[in-house]
């Protein structure tokens, strides 16, 4: 376990939904916070009673879905240019961009939702949510069902599996960035043969 995803613990220990809250909040940003080992460490507490389940996944969905908005209206108000000025700590690189351009044109609001469980990748959608101006009332109420059912799965989990939580998120880390990878793989190969099939169109 790295410094950084030490001290989210301990903070989540020490200050329970405040911090939980607000690293959630900073993960959607796009921070490098280790939301799922956050959430499933909490739901861990739940299990030996210093948190409520309800209360954990409610705080857990707000923090969530408030830094999603922010991502969001940081993306419509100042645009990729602005995020690219702040450094590679803080903007996402021409080719992660490119990647969830194509991503959001093929798969539009179901990507919203599903992007929640792909790692490196829900910022940048909310990001380009915002860049293209996606409609805010419908981006809501994706972003507001997306959150509820990841925030649930991985308390839930961590609940669940009580002191073996942190080897399951070791584990399933790498699942969760192979799926990554595949679905990217996956868009790549049907945007080309969109792109080749408007080239024989002419």
């Amino acid at each position: 376990m790295d410094g950084l995803a030490r001290y989210t613990l301990e903070s989540i220990s020490n200050y329970q939904y405040y911090a939980l809250f607000l690293f959630l909040s900073l993960g959607m940003i796009g921070l490098p916070i280790p939301d799922e080992f956050l959430m499933m460490f909490s739901g861990f507490q739940v299990g030996l009673g210093r948190m409520s389940y309800s209360y954990t996944i409610l705080i857990a969905s707000l923090g969530s879905f408030f830094g999603m908005n922010i991502t969001y209206w940081i993306g419509r108000k100042l645009g990729k240019e602005f995020l690219q000025k702040l450094g590679p700590y803080f903007s996402p690189s021409e080719k992660k961009f490119a990647r969830a351009e194509s991503w959001f044109k093929r798969f539009g609001n179901s990507l919203v939702i599903a992007g929640y469980f792909l790692p490196g990748v829900r910022q940048l959608i909310a990001y380009f949510a915002g860049i293209s101006q996606h409609n805010y009332r419908r981006y809501l109420f994706l972003t507001g069902l997306g959150s509820i059912f990841w925030t649930t799965t991985f308390v839930s989990l961590g609940f669940s599996l009580g002191l073996y939580w942190k080897e399951f998120m070791i584990k399933i880390h790498g699942y969760l960035m192979w799926g990554t990878v595949l679905f990217g793989i996956v868009v790549l190969i049907k945007c080309r043969k969109k792109y080749q099939l408007k080239l024989k169109r002419g």
